[in-house]
């Protein structure tokens, strides 16, 4: 039986190798002329596709229809649905002017693919018909032949087992337990994928022993496609960079200010970050490790994290290539579709609403918590890569999938974020703000040194802020220094993107793309929960790290400092109330609850007892000097002791 599959394997194999082998000798005897050719050509093809499957239609729309974007007929919404028919393949289509983009970008390949699920994932950039065709790119693309696949994953395994040598020559050196596997797999696996997407799609098998798995196989020829994507883009973006300033640009009064480039961002690092990032997702075997990484922190079934416990899926790393990805598969509901269905929900499925919203709250618990803590995150956590699992006991928990790319965020980010929040929401001090980015070298000092620029930081972090922490409105009379803000991580989001460019700040990658996931997700509990406020779900993790102070920094210590001191140094009781009372409104909890987490963690008690201790000696300092100036009883002294501390109101 094993001599049987073993050649029914061979046979087939040898059948796909010559495709493999052939892409690989192209790929090897491109010379430099060669790739630029290939880059002219690359450039002709996209201008090829772009012109005459989206501009053309477009431009015969605008002519005949004259449907320009303009308030009075709908703006960009509706000219982005405006649908046109052409003749595709012999057949009369109509799709609409999102369609036709989202279609094309499909048409050129991975690198523009992500171009445009960066946009669709971006609705407060483009209109909402655009972002709904644009969502198609994640996972609904046209799969490649089914054949072809099968080959690629034959190949690939076997040649892993052979350790490299020819599995056709060696009579496919492979042990007998793998050939079991592999013939499983093979003859399991699904007729069409389960999901395509821009570098592979993935296909549903068993293997007895494993269960049902999940095969991740990558499209064959688009490593080349990406290489020259990457050497076109980067041509075309430092030729944009060598662009001098026009002349009202670069005059200043300020010399120091000149800008002697047309356009300031540093467009080739850019582009290169960018491409690095999609080499990145096309190593499966670094998707792999990435998964083991992930799992043993937030995973159910062995993680460390005392935050995070979600369902991460197992790898098996025995069947992993570069270009084949084997896993334990997962059964759930994508929680775009749990947004969606949320929609149509009526009074009758309020259970399943709630359900629903305590779901995407640990969505965004578990992505601050990576964000935060951890400093290990899934750098795609779109609404699309989660999933809603049903248990055994019939609860419900979140699942991860898509694991091309895992970022790691530096101490000096996350304490940047907590202080610059904690600073803001707590002191509204943007001042104090423009300094810390600063302090852990998150903006280049020349930025700091020059006074403008830091005033321009100053004002557009002001502004920032303005939009993205939207506080209630007081009645005359009140203290607005209690309001607390209701945070729009869209708001937050599209500052944040100008911002990084204009003062170059020195981000991790993918940060943005966190940020976006989470105003997404952000997005769909307020579709189910109006009063949502992630502040609410944020405030734990800042209260933990600025007392916890784990990276030891000096301006996360002042920072809290600041938040119970005067400028002289003292300790300030208003603040000490204020940031009691906005604590406890942040956090849902009483004052009492409040003060009690800061005394859990040794940390809190240090510093509640430095608190006390100033104040005791203050307090005895001040008193025994009016003692001795009035004869005033210690009966008196007592009463008049407990009373200072009645300004905690707890």
């Amino acid at each position: 039986m094993e001599e049987l599959a073993e050649s029914i394997i061979v046979n087939e194999l040898s059948n796909g190798r010559e495709r493999i082998d052939q892409s690989t000798t192209e790929q090897g005897n491109d010379s430099e002329n060669t790739r630029t050719i290939a880059a002219l050509q690359r450039a002709l093809e996209i201008a090829t596709i772009l012109g005459s499957r989206v501009m053309a239609p477009i431009l015969i729309s605008l002519a005949t229809k004259q449907n320009w974007p303009t308030e009075e007929n709908g703006g960009w919404e509706a000219f982005w649905s405006t649908t046109t028919s052409s003749d595709d393949g012999g057949s009369a289509t109509s799709l609409s002017h999102a369609q036709r983009l989202a279609s094309s970008l499909e048409k050129l390949g991975p690198t523009y693919v992500k171009f445009g699920q960066a946009l669709g994932s971006r609705p407060d950039v483009v209109p909402p018909s655009l972002a709904v065709a644009l969502s198609s790119l994640q996972d609904d693309m046209e799969p490649f032949d089914n054949d072809v696949a099968k080959e690629i994953i034959l190949a690939e395994l076997l040649l892993r087992e052979s350790n490299g040598k020819d599995p056709i020559s060696s009579k496919v050196g492979t042990s007998s337990a793998m050939l079991k596997d592999v013939e499983a797999l093979v003859s399991t696996i699904t007729d069409t994928p389960v999901a395509a997407a821009s570098i592979g799609q993935v296909y549903k098998a068993h293997i007895p022993g494993k269960g049902d798995i999940a095969v991740k196989v990558q499209r064959p020829g688009v490593r080349m496609l990406v290489e020259r994507d990457s050497e076109l883009l980067l041509a075309v973006a430092s030729f944009v960079e060598s662009l001098p300033a026009l002349p009202s640009i670069s005059s200043t009064d300020n010399a120091t200010n000149k800008q002697t480039r047309l356009i300031n961002t540093e467009l080739v690092s850019t582009t290169k970050e960018f491409m690095s990032r999609i080499f990145e997702e096309m190593d499966y075997r670094r998707e792999a490790s990435n998964i083991a990484l992930f799992s043993s922190l937030y995973s159910r079934r062995d993680g460390t994290s005392k935050d995070v416990s979600v369902i991460v899926p197992k790898v098996y790393t025995e069947l992993c290539t570069e270009n084949v990805l084997v896993m334990e598969w997962i059964d759930g509901v994508k929680l775009t579709d749990v947004a969606g269905n949320n929609k149509t929900s009526t009074e009758g499925h309020s259970s399943t609403v709630e359900e629903n919203l305590a779901l995407v709250k640990v969505a965004i618990d578990s992505t601050l918590s990576q964000l935060l803590v951890e400093g290990i995150l899934h750098a795609d956590p779109h609404a699309g890569n989660l999933l809603k699992v049903r248990l055994e006991d019939d609860s419900v928990t979140l699942g991860y999938l898509d694991f091309g790319i895992v970022s790691t965020i530096p101490e000096q980010v996350r304490d940047a974020l907590i202080c610059s929040v904690a600073l803001q929401v707590f002191s509204r001090d943007v001042d104090a703000v423009s300094s810390l980015f600063g302090e852990l070298r998150l903006i280049p000092q020349h930025i700091l040194d020059d006074d403008n620029e830091r005033a321009a930081l100053a004002e557009a972090l002001e502004i920032t802020f303005e939009n993205s922490l939207l506080y209630p409105e007081v009645a005359a009379g009140e203290d607005d220094t209690t309001a607390i803000p209701d945070l729009k991580f869209d708001k937050l989001l599209d500052s944040l993107s100008r911002l990084v460019p204009r003062f170059q700040f020195d981000l991790p990658p993918y940060f943005i793309n966190n940020a976006r996931a989470l105003s997404t997700l952000e997005g769909i509990a307020k579709s189910l929960d109006p009063s949502f406020n992630v502040l609410t779900i944020m405030y734990p993790y800042a209260l933990s790290r600025l007392l916890k102070n784990p990276s030891k920094s000096e301006v996360v210590a002042r920072t809290l400092q600041s938040l119970i001191r005067s400028e002289d140094g003292k300790i300030d009781r208003t603040k000490i109330q204020r940031l009691l009372r906005d604590s406890a409104l942040i956090s849902g909890q009483s004052k009492r609850r409040v003060v009690w987490d800061v005394l859990k963690s040794k940390e809190g008690r240090i510093l509640a007892r430095g608190i006390v201790g100033e104040e005791v000696g203050t307090y005895f300092g001040r008193n025994n000097r009016k003692r001795d100036a009035s004869g005033e009883s210690k009966k008196q002294q007592r009463k008049t002791k407990k009373k200072r501390w009645y300004y905690l109101d707890l």
